[in-house]
C-alpha cells in the first residue's frame, strides 16, 4: 500500500542511495579526467587520467581526487599570473567568477579571444586554468568530506555500495563499531563533536543492537543505513554537480575559441 502512495521501503532506500553515491564517485572523477583531458590539450600539461578504485572507499577515493586537484592548482598557480599580466583585470574577473549565465561567459571568451590572441600562448589553457583556480572545488570537496567524518558510510569500498541490501546494513555496522572504537573518551573534545554531528546516539545503539538480533530486528537497521547514505550522497552531491557545470562550461565555451 505504501509503495502505491510513493513511499519507498526501507530497503528500496538503501538500494537507491547505494547505486546513486557508486555513481557520483565515477561522475566525481570523469568529471576531473575531462578537465585533464583540456589542460593537457590546451596547456601543455600532462595530468594522468586518473580511475576510480572499487576496492578503496568512498572517502579514500575522494581524497585521492582532492590531492590530484591540489596539484592541478599549483601548477597552474603560475600561469594564471601569466594571465593577470596579459590581460585587463575586469575581464580576467569576468572569466573567473562564478558560472552564473552562460552566454555572459561565452561573450567574455570571444572578447578575450579577439584582443588577446597574440598576446598570450594558449588562450584555451587559460581560460581553463583562470576558471579552475577560482572555483576552489578541492576545498569544496574537502569541506564536503568534513561535515561526513563521523558517518560509516564514507567508509565503505566503492564496491560495497553496489552489494545486497543486508551485507551493505552490516558493513555500516562494522563501519561504525570501527568508528565509535577510535573515538574513544581519550579522544580530543574536536573529535567528539564531529561525532555528534551524525545521528543521535541513541540511533546509533539501536543500530549497533540491532543486527546481531538477526531476521526479527533486520528492519531498523535497514533504515538507518539508508538514512547514512542518503545523507552521505545530499552532502556530497552539490560539491559534484558545481564540478560537472564547471567541466559544462568549458566543453561549451573552448569551441568558440577553437574553431576561431
Amino acid at each position: 500500500m505504501l509503495a502505491r502512495l510513493g513511499f519507498k521501503s526501507d530497503k528500496e532506500r538503501l538500494v537507491r542511495a547505494g547505486e546513486n553515491l557508486h555513481d557520483l564517485v565515477y561522475i566525481y572523477v570523469s568529471s576531473t579526467n575531462k578537465t585533464f583531458r583540456h589542460l593537457n590539450a590546451h596547456l601543455g600539461t600532462n595530468f594522468p587520467i586518473m580511475s576510480v578504485k572499487e576496492d578503496f572507499s568512498i572517502k579514500e577515493n575522494l581524497q585521492l581526487l582532492v590531492s590530484a586537484l591540489k596539484e592541478v592548482q599549483a601548477t597552474i598557480e603560475t600561469k594564471d599570473k601569466d594571465v593577470q599580466e596579459s590581460i585587463s583585470q575586469s575581464l580576467s574577473a569576468e572569466i573567473a567568477g562564478p558560472i552564473t549565465s552562460l552566454q555572459d561567459k561565452i561573450t567574455a571568451v570571444k572578447e578575450l579571444y579577439e584582443n588577446y590572441k597574440g598576446v598570450v600562448e594558449s588562450i584555451t589553457g587559460l581560460l581553463i586554468a583562470v576558471m579552475l583556480k577560482h572555483d576552489n572545488f578541492p576545498d569544496t570537496i574537502e569541506s564536503a568530506i568534513h561535515q561526513l567524518l563521523s558517518s560509516p558510510a564514507l567508509s565503505l569500498q566503492v564496491s560495497e555500495l553496489l552489494m545486497d541490501y543486508t551485507d551493505i546494513a552490516k558493513m555500516l555496522q562494522q563501519n561504525e563499531t570501527s568508528n565509535t572504537a577510535e573515538g574513544s573518551p581519550s579522544s580530543s573534545g574536536t573529535s567528539q563533536q564531529l561525532r555528534l554531528r551524525s545521528l543521535s546516539s541513541s540511533s546509533i545503539l539501536a543500530f549497533l543492537q540491532a543486527v546481531p538480533q538477526g531476521h526479527r530486528s533486520v528492519k531498523k537497521p535497514l533504515k538507518l543505513a539508508a538514512d547514512y547514505l542518503e545523507e552521505a550522497f545530499r552532502v556530497l552531491k552539490p560539491p559534484c554537480e558545481r564540478f560537472q557545470n564547471f567541466v559544462k562550461m568549458v566543453e561549451l565555451s573552448v569551441p568558440v575559441i577553437t574553431d576561431k
